[in-house]
C-alpha cells in the first residue's frame, strides 16, 4: 500500500464501518484474534491476506494459521510483493472463504507513539471484494484467481458491523480502564506451555521417525506379497497414525473436505473387518440411500471415531453381527453402530463421553470423549441412542450443508 492509494481506501471505507475513535493496539489484537480462531479451530480453505509491520501479540496466531493445511496466508509485506516500497502507515487483515469474509484495516499514521489506531471495518459483506481489488492494484503478482476461488456471496450486514464495533468499543473500554498493556497484568507467561508444546513436537518426531521405518518395512511386505488387503489396511492406519500425529502438532487442526460418506464407512468396516474375526464378529453394513452422500468432513477424523466405536463394541461382544446404517434427513445424515452384546449400565450412561471415564481395568478414558470432541468439530454430535438387554447403538448425526 503506498501514499496515492492512502485517500482512495480511506474515502471507500467511510462509506462502510468506520470509526472516528481511536482503538488501542491490545484492542484490535483482540479482535483479530477473535475473528482468526475459528480459521484455526475448523481448517477450512480460505486465504488470508496481511500487511502487519508490527505482529507484536499475534506471532503465535500467524504460525497457527501457518500450520493449517487449508489457509494460505500472503504477507505483503514480504520483499517483492508490493509495486511501492513508498509505505505509509496502513496495515490490514483481508480473510476470505467460503463460510465468511472480513476486512479489517488500521492506521497508525495519526498517533506519534503508535499505540491507538483509527479501524476501518467490513465482515460479511461484498464490498470486502471492492477492498481486496483496491490492495490488489499494489501487488506486484495478480492473485484474483486464488481471492475468488473462496468468494461468498454476500450482502452489506450494516447490523453486522455496528454489532462487532460495540464489542470493539466495549473491550477498548475496559483495557482502558484496568491499564491492561500499562503493566505487568497483562504479560501472560508462556514459558510453560512453550516447554510443553516443545515436548509434544519431540515425541510427534520420535514416532514419526518409528513410522517411516514402518512404511519402509510395509512397502518391502508389498513386493514381496504384492498388493492385498492386509496391506492396505496397514497404509490406512499409518495415515490415521500420521494425521492424529500432525493434529497434535498443531493443536487440534482439521482437515475439511468434500468427501463421500458410504466410501468413509465401508472403508471403516474394511479395516476392522479383521480384527472382528478374532471374536467370531462381523459387520452388516445398510444405506437407506441409494445416491452417493457428499458432506464436508474431516475423512481421518471421521473414520477414527467409526473405528473405535465399532473396536469398543468388539471388546463386549462375540459371535455378534453389528449394523451400521447411514439414514440421510432433510438438514442431516445419522449413522447408527449397533451391538448385541453388553447392555450399558444405567448409572454409566451419563458418564461415557466424560474425559477420565473407563469400565476398562486398564483404559484410560479418552476414547469415547476424544471421538465427541472430533464429531464436534465437524459440527456433528454423537450419542448413545439407546443400551438394553438386546442390543446397543450409537448414532453420529453431521450436518448435511
Amino acid at each position: 500500500m503506498y501514499k496515492k492509494q492512502k485517500k482512495q481506501l480511506k474515502s471507500f471505507l467511510n462509506l462502510g464501518s468506520y470509526s472516528d475513535e481511536l482503538f488501542s493496539r491490545n484492542s484490535m489484537t483482540t479482535i483479530i484474534r477473535a475473528l482468526l480462531e475459528p480459521v484455526i479451530s475448523q481448517n477450512a480453505v480460505s486465504l488470508v491476506f496481511t500487511r502487519l509491520k508490527n505482529k507484536e501479540g499475534l506471532e503465535g496466531l500467524i504460525k497457527r494459521l501457518e500450520y493449517c493445511n487449508n489457509v494460505e496466508i500472503i504477507d505483503v509485506t514480504a520483499p517483492g510483493i508490493l509495486i511501492k516500497d513508498d509505505y505509509v502507515e496502513l496495515e490490514f487483515i483481508i480473510f476470505t472463504s467460503a463460510r465468511y469474509n472480513f476486512a479489517l484495516i488500521w492506521d497508525y499514521s495519526n498517533d506519534s507513539n503508535k499505540n491507538y489506531t483509527n479501524c476501518y471495518f467490513l465482515a460479511n459483506s461484498r464490498a470486502v471484494n471492492d477492498v481486496y481489488e483496491i490492495v490488489q492494484s499494489n501487488l506486484t503478482a495478480d492473485y484474483r484467481e486464488k481471492f475468488y476461488l473462496h468468494k461468498p456471496e454476500r450482502r452489506e450486514n450494516e447490523l453486522l458491523n455496528e454489532a462487532l464495533f460495540n464489542v470493539l468499543r466495549k473491550l477498548n473500554t475496559s483495557i482502558e480502564e484496568n491499564n491492561f498493556g500499562q503493566n505487568d497484568n497483562f504479560i501472560v507467561d508462556l514459558s510453560e506451555e512453550e516447554d510443553n508444546e516443545n515436548k509434544i513436537k519431540e515425541i510427534t518426531h520420535e514416532i514419526k521417525n518409528q513410522l517411516s521405518v514402518f512404511d519402509v518395512y510395509l512397502k518391502l511386505i508389498e513386493k514381496q506379497t504384492g498388493k492385498n488387503k492386509a496391506v492396505d489396511i496397514l497404509k490406512k492406519t499409518g495415515s490415521i497414525i500420521l494425521a492424529q500425529l500432525n493434529e497434535l502438532r498443531n493443536y487440534g487442526e482439521t482437515n475439511i473436505k468434500e468427501i463421500i460418506l458410504q466410501d468413509v464407512v465401508e472403508e471403516a468396516v474394511s479395516i476392522m473387518d479383521e480384527v472382528l474375526k478374532e471374536k467370531n464378529n462381523k459387520i452388516k453394513y445398510n444405506s437407506y440411500h441409494k445416491y452417493d452422500i457428499s458432506i464436508f468432513a474431516d475423512e481421518n477424523k471421521l473414520l477414527s471415531v467409526l473405528n473405535n466405536i465399532i473396536k469398543n463394541a468388539n471388546e463386549s461382544s462375540k459371535n455378534d453381527e453389528f449394523l451400521i446404517e447411514i439414514k440421510p434427513d432433510k438438514n442431516s445424515v445419522f449413522i447408527d453402530i449397533t451391538n448385541h452384546g453388553e447392555e450399558i449400565k444405567e448409572e454409566n450412561k451419563k458418564l461415557l463421553f466424560e474425559k477420565g471415564f473407563t469400565t476398562k481395568q486398564k483404559g484410560w478414558g479418552i476414547g469415547l470423549y476424544t471421538c465427541k470432541q472430533y464429531i464436534k468439530e465437524l459440527r456433528g454430535n454423537l450419542e448413545l441412542l439407546e443400551s438394553n438387554k438386546e442390543k446397543t447403538t450409537f448414532r453420529i448425526t453431521l450436518p448435511l450443508d
